[in-house]
């Protein structure tokens, strides 16, 4: 569940995306206003590095390489 402030569209609360790898599929779903800055990424519970091994664009989080098939992928997203 997902909070806002005052009716606003911005979130009190983390939103965790989660997603297993293909091999394939670079690109995941975040919401509009992310930025590398806002989100947590973890693959397997490995910390992932902003702008070296993701980049946000839009509302796509895209990886630099393919998660590997069956990797656990975790996306947080802050309310900040």
């Amino acid at each position: 569940m997902v909070r806002y402030i005052n009716g606003k569209d911005r979130p009190t609360e983390i939103l965790v995306r989660t997603a297993t790898g293909d091999g394939t599929t670079t690109d995941f779903t975040v919401t509009q206003g992310m930025t590398v800055a806002k989100v947590i990424v973890s693959l397997n519970g490995v910390l992932q590095r902003p702008t070296t091994d993701y980049t946000i664009s839009g509302t796509t989080l895209t990886f630099n390489s393919a998660p590997t098939s069956a990797e656990d992928i975790q996306i947080k997203e802050m309310p900040i």
